[in-house]
This record gives structure tokens, C-alpha cells and sequence, in this order.
């Protein structure tokens, strides 16, 4: 709000007429004033001109002349109230009748001291008198600006016979006094013409303020905003609408407190205190607060307060205050609702998340209390995104992945996420799409559960299924899983694969000498040794006992498994670790290849075990392969 619009907001605002002239009153008080003006200038003018007259005595009678012409002055001052539209331009014109006959005789009785010596005497006299009726002149050019043809007027009542003297009896010091006093009085008109366009300038301007004024103080009277201006902390004015909204009869009076209207005096202390900062800071200040009406009841407002007169002393301050009850009250129900049903996940999922349209993760809420939150970390990527550095992609990312590129909702999607340099977590994740007024997508929001022990669990028993308990080896199941799949690719590619199957010779007397712990020391070794020698692609097996199979795929020839039967025939001949030097091994190794010896996964099986029989019965430690 601009500070010309403060008078709006004044109960003792000056309401000017519709033509701009002063009141009544306001006349009565000019006219006094100019004629205590006129008084005092009459006295100065006898007292100068006292010592150079011959007949002080005529001065004497001309001051009560002009003060009998003030006292009629006086009673040409009309009231002008009372006074209808149909009265209105007859009390124009005889306002300006009564103006012109003031000008005459004020005129007239300053004229008319040129008449009662000064002139005939001495040339100080003539100076002085000169000095005194050009000031009233120009005094005059002030006063009457008003009105050109009333300051004429004035000029020839005050100048004629001063004038008439300069033409019949001219000034022996100034002898061309007359053409000077014409020059003078050209002046005198064009000071009281420039005069005259400045007061109808500024007296347009004055309506048009005051017009625009009476339009502002009813807009904001009838707004719909209460608005109240304060000075050092009290009310000076405010509108209905404030007197409304707290449920006041009458517009409060100016001087009452502001911290009356707020429901506690802590409140008001605090708001206080922040908006007189941000006033230091130049800035406005806007805040919630409880106010209490004069009924007692208590209601939440929005305050915005702006000063009028930054750094100014006393502080102007417009105040603008808003009812926000329902407003708050929907937010209080908002932020219950949404406590309650964080508090509800919170007991079924361990996160509450939201991602953006782009799919990426924007806000995690955990429900655990951990000072290390691995998703936090995450902020920014996409949930399929969460595989650890170097992983393969799963199948369930590629899940989540469509899911959430369908803006589709979802359930129980499992998703890796890495916790830093310990195991990574399994989290099943549940979302469902966020739709705005408008049906556009926002992105996804659900919920997460941490399930890695589930998963966890689901492995080792999917490992114990697969491999050998003692050895970590793949067992019989998925060996023959893997064969199969090495038999279909060596079909397709036109490949070899070889069978190896190794078997330890007097195996059962180890156990029998040293017992099972000293059996299994032997088994773990033999698989450690296998494992040398196999490339990435083959597998090594246990099929039980002392029973181990080596699967190569991707041979070209069949000689291939011999060299590689051969070095593993070697291998396990080798001393064991912290046995004598005598505790050698022996095998007896059998080769089935595909498709030469056989062309499915159990038939390459039993050639190899055959083979590896017939090894054992010519002796052990040999290989046998046709």
C-alpha cells in the first residue's frame, strides 16, 4: 500500500468540497489570519513612517480607517453550509462579488496612504512609501491568485493614487517614477497570472487526489481482507471487514493494543519480536497465529504485515489478517490422517517411498529406527538400477523395471540393493501409481519390506538341493541339469562333450584306518585338486562316495579329455597334505564322450562309470576311455 493511501485509513481524513474551494470554516480561519496579518503591517507602517511625516496625526486616522475596513472585511465572510444543489452556483456568484468588493477595499485603504502625507514629505518618506504599497502588492498577487479580475482590482485601488501623484507632482529623486510604476505593476500581473495557473494546477490536482482517495477508502472498506493500520503497536484505523471478523459491533477504537486481539500474550510477544526483524530486514512478515475475538472465541488467522514508512519513526504498519480456521483444520486432519497411515505401514513394511515421473527414487520414509539407511543412498536412481557394481542384471529387475516404465501397479516384486561393504538386502516392494487432479502421472509411491533372510534362507536350501553338503560340488541333480544343457548346445553347434568320471581307489580303507574325519580331509582334497584343472565353462561333481565326475563342454576333439584325464590322474597321486610321505592315492578314471559313445545325459554316465569299473578291476590307477 502506497503512503498517499494512509489518509484512507484516517478517522480525521479532510473531506474537500466537489469544486475544490475551502469550507467555511477554513475561509473564516484564512480571513483571520490576514487580518491579524494586515493589522501588524498597518502598525509597522505608522511606526516607519511616524518620525518622516509632518502630520503625524493623519497616520493616526488612516490606522483607524484601515482597521474599521478590517472589521468589514470580516463581515463580508459568509457560511456556506446549509446550502442546496439548486443553490449552489447564485452562492458561487455572489462569492465572487464579495471577494472583488474585499479586494476594493483593502485596496482602497492601503491606496489611500499615499493621500495622508508620506508622498509630500520627505524623500526617505517617498522611498519608504513606495517600499511599503510594492510589497502590498506582491503580497496581494499571493492572496488574490485566485481570481485575475479581483488582484486587478486590488492593484488599482492600491496603486491609482499613488499613481496619479507620480503623473501630477513626479518624485524629484525619481523622476520617471510613473513609467517604473507601470513596469512594477506588469510584474506584479504576470507574478499573480503565474500564480493563478500554479493554484488551478494544484487545485485539479487536489480533486483528483481527493477523488481518488474517496475511491480507494471504498474499495477497502468494502473489500473482503480485514486490514488494520497500527502505529507503535496500536490500532489507528481499520476497516468493517475487521470489525467483522472479529466479531465486534463497531470498528475497534483508535489506541487500542494489538496484542488484545491475540489468544495468549506468549503469542504475541513472539510474533512481535520476529516481525519487528524482518521490518529491520526491510521485509514483510507473514505467519500464522491464534487471535481471540471479542466474544472469546479463538480462531487461526494469517497475518501479513507491511511497513508503510520503512525505517521511519513512529513505524507505519498495514496490516492484512485472514481467517485460515477450515483451512487449518483440513490441514490438521490431513496430517492425522497421513500419522495414521504411516503408523498402519509402519506395521506391515519397513519403508514408505515415492519415486518421480522419471521413475526415480525422490523420498524414503523408514520405519525402523537405524542409523544407516542403504535406500537413502539411493535417492535419484531407478529401482532396477540397485544391482551391486559388476552384477549381473536379474530377471527380477527386469520385472520391476516393466512395472514401472507401464506405470503399472505391482506386488512382491523383488528387488537387490547394495548396503555399502556388507551383503546386499532383498527388499519385496509393493507401488501403485500417483495420479494428479488433472490425470497426469506423478510417479510411483508404495512400500518395501526388508526379506533378506527369507531370501537368504530360500538359497541355502536351493544350494543344499543342488550341491554336495560336504564339498560345495554340485551333486548328481544338477549335473545331469547341466549335461543336458551342454548335449542340447554341443546339437546345436555341432560340439563334443566329455564325461570324466574319477573314482578313489581303497577309499574305504582310509575311513577304516583313520576314521571319517581323516575320509572327509581326503574327499575335500580331491575336490580342490579337480577344481585346478577345469576351465570356467565345465563343471565338477560329486556323485557320492568317493565318487567325482568333470564335465567338459565345448571340445573339438576327443583326445582333449585324454590330456586332461591324464594330469588329473597325475594330480591325485600326489602326496596329501599332512599325511607320511607313502599316503599316496589312487583312481580309476572312465571317458564317455558325446556324441561317439552316447548321445543323452544318463547314457554318457553309464559308459564313463562302466569304463571307470573296468579301470578298477585292471588294477587301479589307469584311465580308460574306448
Amino acid at each position: 500500500m502506497k503512503l498517499g493511501s494512509l489518509s484512507l485509513l484516517r478517522h480525521d481524513s479532510p473531506r474537500p468540497s466537489h469544486d475544490g474551494s475551502l469550507s467555511a470554516s477554513a475561509r473564516r480561519n484564512h480571513v483571520c489570519r490576514l487580518q491579524v496579518i494586515g493589522q501588524l503591517s498597518s502598525i509597522l507602517t505608522v511606526i516607519v513612517l511616524w518620525p518622516h511625516v509632518a502630520l503625524p496625526l493623519q497616520l493616526g486616522v488612516w490606522w483607524l480607517g484601515m482597521t474599521a475596513a478590517q472589521i468589514l472585511l470580516a463581515s463580508l465572510v459568509r457560511p456556506s453550509h446549509g446550502i442546496d444543489m439548486g443553490e449552489q452556483q447564485d452562492e458561487l456568484s455572489l462569492r465572487h462579488y464579495l471577494s472583488s468588493a474585499s479586494a476594493l477595499i483593502s485596496g482602497a485603504a492601503w491606496g489611500s496612504l499615499s493621500l495622508v502625507g508620506p508622498y509630500d514629505a520627505s524623500a526617505p518618506a517617498q522611498i519608504i512609501l513606495f517600499m511599503i504599497l510594492g510589497g502590498i502588492t506582491l503580497s496581494g498577487a499571493g492572496i488574490h491568485s485566485g481570481s485575475r479580475s479581483t488582484y486587478a482590482i486590488f492593484v488599482s485601488a492600491t496603486l491609482l493614487p499613488l499613481f496619479i501623484l507620480t503623473l501630477v507632482n513626479p518624485p524629484a529623486a525619481l523622476p520617471q517614477a510613473s513609467l517604473w510604476l507601470t513596469v512594477f505593476v506588469l510584474f506584479a500581473f504576470t507574478l499573480n497570472d503565474i500564480l493563478h495557473g500554479s493554484r488551478q494546477a494544484s487545485g485539479r490536482s487536489k480533486q483528483g487526489d481527493a477523488e481518488q482517495a474517496m475511491a480507494l477508502h471504498t474499495m477497502l472498506e468494502h473489500g473482503s481482507e480485514a486490514i488494520v493500520l497500527s502505529r507503535r503497536l496500536r490500532i489507528v484505523r481499520s476497516n468493517r471487514r475487521f470489525a467483522t471478523l472479529m466479531h465486534d459491533g463497531h470498528v475497534p477504537r483508535p489506541g487500542s493494543g494489538l496484542e488484545t486481539w491475540f489468544a495468549q500474550r506468549s503469542d504475541w510477544k513472539k510474533h512481535a519480536k520476529a516481525a519487528s526483524s524482518a521490518f529491520l530486514r526491510g521485509d514483510a512478515y507473514r505467519e500464522t497465529a491464534r487471535l481471540r475475538r471479542r466474544d472469546g472465541s479463538v480462531f487461526w488467522a494469517e497475518i501479513s504485515g507491511q511497513p508503510v514508512n520503512p525505517g521511519g519513526s513512529p513505524l507505519l504498519v498495514v496490516w492484512v489478517v485472514s481467517d485460515i480456521t477450515e483451512r487449518m483444520d483440513a490441514a490438521a486432519r490431513d496430517a492425522l490422517h497421513s500419522a495414521q497411515l504411516h503408523a498402519l505401514i509402519g506395521q506391515s513394511a519397513d519403508w514408505y517411498w515415492q519415486t518421480d515421473a522419471q521413475h526415480r527414487l525422490m523420498d524414503v520414509t523408514r520405519h525402523t529406527e537405524q542409523s544407516d539407511d542403504p535406500l537413502k543412498h539411493n535417492i535419484g536412481r531407478k529401482w532396477w538400477q540397485f544391482q551391486r557394481f559388476g552384477g549381473d542384471s536379474r530377471a527380477e529387475q527386469t520385472a520391476v523395471r516393466q512395472h514401472f516404465e507401464n506405470c503399472q501397479g505391482f506386488r512382491n516384486q523383488l528387488v537387490e540393493v547394495p548396503d555399502g561393504n556388507r551383503p546386499p538386502l532383498w527388499l519385496s516392494i509393493c507401488g501403485t501409481p500417483r495420479i494428479n487432479e488433472h490425470g497426469s502421472f506423478l510417479g510411483h509411491h508404495g512400500t518395501a519390506t526388508d526379506v533378506t533372510e527369507q531370501v537368504r534362507g530360500s538359497e541355502r536350501v536351493h544350494h543344499l538341493a543342488y550341491h554336495d553338503a560336504l564339498t560345495g560340488l554340485p551333486n548328481r541333480r544338477l549335473l545331469t541339469d547341466r549335461l543336458t544343457q551342454a548335449i542340447a548346445r554341443a546339437q546345436r553347434y555341432r560340439e563334443r562333450v566329455g564325461v570324466i568320471l574319477v573314482d578313489l581307489d581303497n577309499f574305504k580303507r582310509i575311513n577304516d584306518l583313520g576314521g571319517h574325519a581323516a575320509g572327509d580331509r581326503v574327499l575335500l582334497e580331491t575336490a580342490d585338486r579337480l577344481r585346478h584343472f577345469v576351465r570356467s565353462c565345465d563343471t565338477v561333481a560329486r556323485l557320492g562316495g568317493d565318487a567325482f565326475v568333470v564335465l567338459l563342454t565345448e571340445l573339438h576333439l576327443p583326445s582333449d579329455a585324454d590330456q586332461i584325464a591324464g594330469k588329473i590322474l597325475h594330480a591325485l597321486h600326489q602326496p596329501l597334505e599332512g599325511s607320511a610321505p607313502r599316503a599316496l592315492l589312487s583312481s580309476s578314471i572312465g571317458i564317455a564322450i558325446f556324441p561317439e559313445d552316447a548321445i543323452s545325459a544318463d547314457s554318457l554316465l553309464e559308459v564313463a562309470d562302466a569304463r571307470m569299473y573296468r579301470a578298477k578291476r585292471r588294477g587301479g590307477q589307469r584311465i580308460e576311455h574306448a
